[in-house]
């Protein structure tokens, strides 16, 4: 699905990632590497694998779009406990064999998480602009003035699965005009609840297409 931000037009993948055409930019946010290792030094049985379906399911869809940049719009790990020498190495071995930059604009998790230490084949900054956009890691953080493109926020939106019940699925939220909002690229990610301004829009992942709610979803 396409989407106008400012005077540029960007692709919203079903993947839960953004396209922009110009420069073949994947922009994708909060993949929360090492959370279930993080879980487990906690005492809570989670089963590993999280990070690897979440680096396979990136292999595809920088293979899909035939990417030449990969922004992280934050939040590549999920905490310093999380960092086990096995998510490091498969995010090293990961990195080198997709071939392409890598630019991580440093979340708040990236933060506590002194994820700069660990020398990983990215680039860290706090902002990037590409294509007229200014990508940073949370929303906040977005001039008023310039469009742009976010995430932290995880959010979800309701949709009716049947007569009696509503489910909260992961979107894309367009703080209106021109701000957009990253589902949390990783499946092992809750979403947040969040009560849209009046011109807001929400834009939910399906199994092959983007398609927009209406306006009164929330």
């Amino acid at each position: 699905m396409k989407l106008e931000l400012g005077n540029t037009m960007v692709t919203l993948l079903a993947g839960r990632a953004v396209f922009l055409d110009a420069t073949r930019t994947l922009v994708v946010s909060d993949i929360h590497l090492g959370k279930s290792a993080t879980f487990r030094t906690r005492g809570i049985p989670v089963p590993e694998g999280d990070t690897f379906a979440d680096l396979a399911a990136l292999s595809d869809l920088v293979g899909q779009t035939d990417a030449r940049h990969l922004v992280i719009a934050g939040d590549l790990v999920h905490a310093k406990a999380g960092m086990r020498p096995n998510v490091l190495e498969a995010f090293r071995e990961w990195a080198a064999g997709l071939s392409i930059p890598i630019t991580l604009t440093e979340g708040n998790h990236d933060r506590m998480a002194l994820l700069f230490e660990h020398d990983l084949p990215l680039e860290i900054v706090p902002s990037l602009d590409v294509e007229g956009l200014r990508i940073t890691h949370d929303p906040e953080e977005l001039p008023e003035d310039v469009p742009g493109i976010a995430g932290h926020l995880h959010p979800g939106a309701k949709v009716v699965d049947s007569p009696r019940r509503t489910v909260r699925v992961p979107a894309f939220y367009l703080l209106h005009p021109h701000h957009l909002v990253l589902p949390a690229f990783s499946q092992f990610t809750g979403m947040n609840r969040i009560k849209p301004g009046a011109r807001d829009r929400f834009f939910i992942p399906l199994k092959d297409r983007v398609m927009p709610l209406p306006a009164s979803a929330g």
